[in-house]
This record gives structure tokens, sequence and C-alpha cells, in this order.
């Protein structure tokens, strides 16, 4: 299994835990409804990519830049996902009205604006809330629940593989870890044996005609006969150039195809290994699910400095230049 395909198979089984499911409740949603949701749900992705740089500072080096690498995929797939959707409803001005919003809400929350929180709230379908903090916890709990599920179970798998492979050194590597629920792919399909040429190339030799041959002396007869000797055994020699070579080219396929089968058996193998794996630390898995579900809505939902500066940095119009930045960078 190649690099590319192990990281297609990561990208896939990201989007299977995803599940985005936007559309329909978008068209019903306001302007500002979106811009919370999308903005929140950016603060979710930088705070899986937080977690993720903790779970990654005590492992090896290598192991270390496997989890930064699928945090950072996981990243990008959201804030894609993100500008999508704002984009999507608000077109060219996506991006000035992002900027705008996260101005707006950070500079309110900070002043402690109730009349913003209460338009905001109504606007967003909340209702009455008791503090902007309530308010991002509903958005988690409604809006972004698939989002926040999907990004604990990642968080949880990261966690557990890395524990395992702490003690047991031989775990397959993270994508394969990911990965091992994953659509089996197809078996490598066997090259196809090259026709041999020879018998193509080696036309059956004209039985000799002494009648057949035009009248002329003997001299020219014989040099005649020689002529077709020699045609024929250079015919002969360049057939079977061309069989050694389709014969060598035919060995390297046949080889190439048992390094293609090994390999798929290796792979089949560390999947099944990552299966078992897994299965036995099911029970820690769901643990860790929910450990980092209240981790990250206690982080996400907490004050203004905490679940905005960190990521973001500033209030106000500086929040919002740079998240606006982060996000369409």
């Amino acid at each position: 299994m190649t690099g590319m395909e192990l990281k297609m198979k990561i990208l896939l089984y990201v989007g299977m835990i995803v599940a985005l499911g936007t559309g329909p409740v978008m068209a019903r949603q306001s302007e500002q409804s979106v811009l919370l949701n999308a903005y929140l749900r950016f603060n979710l992705a930088q705070q899986v990519n937080a977690q993720a740089l903790l779970i990654a500072e005590n492992l090896s080096e290598e192991d270390a830049k496997a989890v930064r690498d699928v945090a950072d995929e996981w990243v990008d797939d959201e804030a894609d996902a993100v500008r999508k959707m704002i984009e999507e409803r608000m077109g060219d001005r996506a991006r000035d009205r992002f900027e705008h919003f996260v101005s707006a809400y950070t500079a309110a929350e900070n002043a402690g604006d109730a009349a913003y929180l209460s338009q905001l709230a109504a606007s967003a379908g909340a209702g009455s809330v008791e503090d902007y903090s309530a308010l991002r916890r509903w958005v988690l709990d409604g809006g972004l629940a698939q989002q926040l599920a999907a990004a604990t179970r990642l968080l949880s798998e990261m966690e557990t593989w890395a524990d395992v492979r702490t003690k047991q050194p031989d775990t397959p590597g993270l994508d394969i870890w990911l990965a091992r629920d994953v659509g089996k792919p197809a078996a490598p399909v066997a090259p196809r044996r090259p026709v041999n040429p020879l018998a193509a190339a080696e036309a059956p030799s004209v039985a000799w005609n002494d009648e057949a041959q035009p009248a002329g002396s003997a001299l020219d007869a014989f040099a005649q006969r020689r002529r077709d000797r020699r045609e024929q055994a250079l015919q002969s020699a360049q057939a079977g150039m061309q069989q050694l070579a389709m014969e060598r080219q035919s060995a390297e396929q046949e080889y190439a195809a048992r390094r293609m089968a090994e390999a798929q058996a290796d792979a089949d193998a560390m999947r099944a290994q990552a299966q078992r794996q897994a299965a036995a630390e099911s029970e820690a898995m769901a643990q860790r699910e929910n450990s980092f579900g209240s981790r990250i809505k206690r982080v996400v939902g907490a004050t203004v400095s905490a679940s905005v500066g960190a990521f973001t940095g500033g209030i106000g119009a500086e929040a919002g230049r740079r998240a606006a930045e982060e996000l369409f960078r």
C-alpha cells in the first residue's frame, strides 16, 4: 500500500466520521447564525489541533509527526468546509462578513454586551441564554454536535494509538490504524504474460524449388540462396533477441506482481493487527471520547479570552482580522 493510498484512506476516514449535514439547515439559518456556527466550528478545529499537539509531545519524532500530519489534514478539511459554508451563503462578501462578525462578537462578549447576546441568540434560535458561554455550549450541543463527535473520536483514536504504540512498538503506524476499518482495497491484478513473439516472428520456411527460380547461371542461383539463408538467419536472430527481451519483461512483471501481493498481504496483516488492538481498547477509547468531549466543550465554551484569544489572538478588530487571515489564507 503506497503512501498516497494511505493518505486517501485517512481522508476517507475523516470524511466518514465528519458527516457535515449543513446543506438543508443552512437555508433556514440567518446570516448571523451561519457566521456563529462557522466561527465556533473554526475554533473547534483549532482546539482539535491543540489537543493533538499535546498527544504528540511524549512520542518519538516519527510518531509525533504522524499525529501532527493527521491533525493538520483535519484542520485543513474543516477550514475548507467552513469557507464553503460561508461562501455559499455570502459569495464574494464571505471574508468581509466573517471578519466583521468575529470583530463584533468578541468585542461584545468582552464588554458583556447583553443586548448583542440577546439579538444573536434569537437569530440563532437559541432563545434566552444566560451568557455567551451558554450560547456557545448550545451551538456545540446542537448545530455542531456531529462535528464535535467526529473531533472527539479522532482525538480518542490518536491517543489510544499513541498509548498502544508506546506499550507495543510493533503496533502499525497511525495511518494504518485510522484506515483499519475503511474498505479493503482491491487485490492487485497480475500483469498479463506477454505473447511469445518467436512464433509470430518466425514464418515457416518456403521449400526450395529449383523450378521456381528464375533462369540464370548456377552461380547466380547459389548467390541468391546464400542471400536468402543470411536473411533468414538475421530474422531468426532478431526474433531471438526480441524473445529474450519479452521473457525479461515477463519476469520483471511477475516479480513486481509477487511484490505487490506480498505488500498487500503485509498491509492486510497490519490492518488485522490494528483491528485486534483497537477492539481490545474499545472501552478505553470510549472513555477517551467522553473525556475529550468534555474537555473541548469546556475550552470552547469558556470565556472569550480562553476560547478566542488562545487561537486567533486579540479582541475585536484584531481578532476578526487574524481569524479571517487564518481561515481564508
